[in-house]
């Protein structure tokens, strides 16, 4: 499969490519697969609270989780999504070749369960090679 680039490439800061897919990819088809669901520290996870994958301000990739948790007020948008993250829905992550784990749906989740004091979070994890599963062809 040919997959389309992502669409932001150009956007990208250079502290968040490691944690990004380089191609565009479906979060609905994301959604409807049939992943396991397991457990995994939060502190696993924790290193993407501290890069800036929201927008804000109308551009993305501006703003970290742990920024907005520090100021709700400034970044107001971006803490009402993170307070009304459903802890009960998983996180969706994939598994790197590196045995990384990144998440490609679910950092509000994530930083909801960080500020609710949770040291466990639900996951889905797609394998690495299972991506094409959910890219978008070019």
């Amino acid at each position: 499969m040919t997959r389309q680039p992502f669409p932001l490439a150009h956007l990208v800061p250079p502290d968040l490519r490691p944690y990004l897919l380089d191609f565009h990819w479906d979060v609905a088809v994301l959604h409807r697969l049939d992943l396991p669901t397991t457990r995994v520290p939060l502190a696993d996870l924790a290193p993407h609270l501290d890069l800036p994958f929201w927008l804000y301000d109308g551009r993305p990739f501006q703003v970290t989780p742990h920024q907005v948790a520090a100021d709700p007020l400034r970044y107001h948008e971006q803490y009402q999504r993170t307070m009304a993250a459903d802890l009960d829905h998983p996180l969706d992550v994939v598994r790197r070749t590196d045995g990384r784990l990144t998440v490609l749906d679910g950092v509000h989740r994530l930083l909801r369960a960080e500020l609710a004091g949770r040291v466990v979070v639900a996951v889905r994890i797609l394998p690495w090679e299972e991506l094409d599963a959910i890219a978008v062809g070019g």
